[in-house]
């Protein structure tokens, strides 16, 4: 079968980091998490994966982020089975497959066109599960979601708010809060010292130089500030649940308050009421 070549550059380009972080782990004896999607899509695509083989801290950073929103998504999906989802950002994330299809209301992917068109090469839409191509600062999305006015919303965004500065982060929440009676925002806050220092990431040094880490807060809290309806409800500091693969030093040096807000990458989750 001949290879998917990819053209990606700059922003979009990251999904394949996410996509190959997630192959490798499937592969390890007892992975965080299984992703069997990802392992057959990284053989279909033309891309020179190797170059991220020593982003080991990446890597296992990518799938502690994937578990922790995976699991709180079931968390989520368990108390509201007829919730509609969508995942902002979506890439070749598979997880609505992941998660066992869940028979939701609805579950939305989106992304920019032509990482759409690169995922209808190797994930299928159904019924239930259907792709939205256009930019996450588009209002369109909002409307259909708003559509389903009786169901709860869950809005996933992984790897995505980093890229972008803050003022268009507080524009993307300004319109969720104008647009929807209610949502819990699940998304991950770049560890706070990378701000601006994307080239001392280990896998964004091997990437596209136009791809820059433009936001974090130190403070989780700070965005209950931006609207009155945002309610930060819990939050995860990632180096807490890597199963004792970070090295001990690692973990020794993230004790120190000072450096674990500033060097951990965490998952938090946001109501919007």
């Amino acid at each position: 079968m001949e290879k998917v070549k990819s053209t990606l550059t700059e922003i979009p380009e990251t999904m394949l980091t996410t996509l190959w972080a997630k192959a490798v782990e499937s592969d390890r004896p007892n992975p965080l998490l299984r992703d069997e999607k990802a392992k057959e899509i990284i053989g279909q695509i033309d891309y020179d994966f190797s170059k991220f083989k020593k982003a080991k801290l990446s890597q296992l950073g990518c799938c502690i982020r994937a578990k922790l929103i995976d699991n709180e998504a079931r968390e989520f999906l368990a108390q509201h089975p007829d919730a509609v989802v969508i995942q902002l950002g979506a890439g070749l994330d598979a997880r609505y497959e992941r998660l066992g299809r869940p028979e939701v209301t609805h579950w939305f992917d989106l992304d920019l066109k032509e990482s759409i068109d690169l995922r209808r090469r190797f994930l299928m839409e159904t019924e239930r599960n259907t792709y939205l191509a256009e930019s996450m600062f588009d209002e369109d999305w909002l409307d259909k979601v708003r559509a389903y006015s009786k169901s709860p919303v869950l809005i996933i965004l992984e790897g995505v708010l980093m890229y972008f500065p803050e003022e268009r982060v507080r524009e993307l929440f300004r319109n969720i809060c104008d647009k929807l009676p209610s949502a819990t925002i699940l998304f991950d806050m770049l560890a706070f010292v990378f701000v601006g220092r994307e080239k001392k990431h280990d896998m964004l040094q091997k990437m596209d130089k136009g791809v820059e880490f433009k936001w974090s807060l130190l403070n989780t809290k700070e965005m209950e500030k931006w609207n009155s309806r945002l309610h930060v409800r819990k939050e995860y500091f990632m180096s807490e649940y890597d199963e004792g693969r970070f090295p001990f030093a690692f973990h020794l040096f993230l004790r120190i308050p000072y450096f674990r807000r500033r060097f951990n990458q965490r998952i938090v989750r946001i109501e919007i009421e």
